[in-house]
């Protein structure tokens, strides 16, 4: 029996359980909010959407930790969006203290997957890794795959597929890893794109919600399915890039283990930037506190 658990029934939350919905065979999807009503009302639509889409699966919602009992994989999207006037150390301590609270509720069923999608979320992930006290294979989130989405969207305007990806920070500080040249682009264009999109999104319609969700939902299918995907996801690092003591986006292959570390033979300039990333990153964490 499979099993995806969800904290935050929000925008986030729901379309990750719907996109879950259509790209993986589960057989039960929980959704758990502190505000009741949205739970269970997801819960009830989703679960329509699941027999319109000739599936069986089973659907809940509520405020009980307890119903994500025996989950494969947790998502945490709990927490608020960043809002007009809020810095974005004002919504990490936000974030932190909601993060907090969810942790020492989910430690009772500390045997699931962790996927954290709340941001920002290379913090998030160190902090649910340090709370949850699981191995760092379990903890993943979700912040460089998301950019690589949005790169890998640039690179089609050329023409070309790449195996090109972000990685580093969920942030002004992600770097651009190549993997190879293609002829014509132009990277500086093209990362430069890519750290102005999110902004251009919520310009436009208040948040980013559809990406989001279909990266969570590629994450879960690559654990579920134990696809050993090579994707560029934030996880805690012990040595690899040099780097200790932070969660950062790197490449790793997800299976039904989680996330391996894959460390690749970076260029100077690279390795530079990815390391540059991580100290944004570290300040950060000192400034919350942890």
């Amino acid at each position: 029996m499979v099993k995806i658990g969800f904290v935050g029934a929000g925008r986030i939350g729901s379309t990750s359980a719907y996109a879950i919905l259509h790209r993986v065979d589960c057989d039960e999807i929980v959704l758990v909010d502190i505000i009741e009503d949205i739970a269970i009302g997801e819960s009830l639509d989703l679960s329509t959407a699941a027999i319109a889409m000739g599936k069986d699966t089973i659907v809940k919602g509520g405020k009980d930790y307890s119903s994500l009992r025996n989950s494969d994989v947790i998502v945490i999207s709990a927490g608020l969006a960043r809002k007009p006037g809020m810095t974005r150390l004002d919504l990490t301590k936000a974030n932190a203290a909601i993060l907090s609270n969810v942790m020492e509720q989910l430690n009772f069923f500390a045997g699931a997957i962790l996927v954290l999608a709340t941001n920002p979320v290379d913090l998030m992930t160190y902090m649910a890794f340090k709370l949850s006290q699981k191995p760092r294979s379990e903890v993943i989130g979700m912040g460089s795959s998301h950019d690589t989405a949005r790169l890998r969207e640039q690179i089609l305007g050329y023409g070309v597929r790449s195996n090109a990806m972000m990685i580093g920070e969920h942030g002004d500080s992600m770097t651009l890893l190549k993997k190879g040249d293609a002829d014509g682009i132009n990277w500086d264009d093209l990362t430069k794109a890519t750290k102005e999109r999110a902004m251009e999104v919520i310009k436009r319609k208040g948040a980013t919600y559809y990406a989001p969700a279909s990266c969570v939902a590629e994450i879960v299918k690559a654990i579920i399915n134990d696809e050993h995907a090579l994707l560029p996801v934030s996880v805690f690092l012990e040595g690899e890039y040099g780097l200790h003591d932070v969660a950062i986006g790197v490449p790793a292959i997800i299976g039904k283990h989680g996330a391996e570390v894959v460390e690749y033979d970076l260029d100077e300039e690279e390795l530079t930037k990815l390391r540059d990333s991580a100290n944004i990153i570290k300040k950060m964490l000192k400034d919350v506190g942890n």
